[in-house]
């Protein structure tokens, strides 16, 4: 039962992680709105110069840590299936 615990205690952890990796480009552009500098992207926004692949090379390591994390999660959806499984009565 602990481990039963301990893996649902991960899946919620990668389900939380997944919506901040989909919210993270919102929250860059909400910072820059508000006068801040985009989490370390642009120190001022006024001389801001961002390389140009800088929003690509982002958007890659969002999307390679979203479908690793999705990949994740299906294994330990299948695992926890499989030990469900092994303790029915039937």
């Amino acid at each position: 039962n602990l481990i039963m615990f301990l893996l649902r205690v991960v899946v919620f952890l990668i389900l939380v992680s997944l919506v901040v990796i989909l919210a993270y480009p919102l929250l860059i552009i909400f910072n820059l709105a508000n006068g801040g500098d985009g989490f370390g992207l642009c120190s001022d926004l006024i001389t801001c110069e961002i390389p140009f692949l800088e929003g690509p090379r982002i958007l890659v390591i969002l999307i390679i840590t979203f479908f690793f994390l999705v990949a994740v999660l299906r294994a330990i959806m299948k695992y926890l299936n499989s030990i469900n499984k092994e303790q029915t009565i039937l």
